[in-house]
């Protein structure tokens, strides 16, 4: 038994370390805080060090702004007119 621990420890310690960064993915509100501060003013530098977030959360919740705006969802109404009667 000791030995199927010893060898299956160090295999779930590499699991853990590679999984944990991946499943850590940048919060919805985190980009909201990143973006109301940077709506009031503030520089990315200073928007950085007030949240302690990285420059890559920083630009990862730009992406993710830029995209939503090159696709924006389509739940709005339809802008083809309807015919008349």
């Amino acid at each position: 038994m000791k030995r199927i621990l010893k060898a299956a420890v160090p295999a779930l310690a590499v699991a853990l370390m590679v999984a944990g960064p991946a499943m850590a993915g940048t919060s919805k509100s985190t980009c909201q805080k990143i973006h109301a501060e940077l709506a009031s003013g503030k520089t990315p530098a200073q928007v950085e060090k007030d949240l302690k977030v990285s420059k890559t959360t920083m630009d990862h919740c730009n992406a993710k702004v830029a995209s939503a705006k090159k696709h924006p969802s389509h739940t709005g109404s339809s802008s083809t007119s309807q015919p008349a009667n």
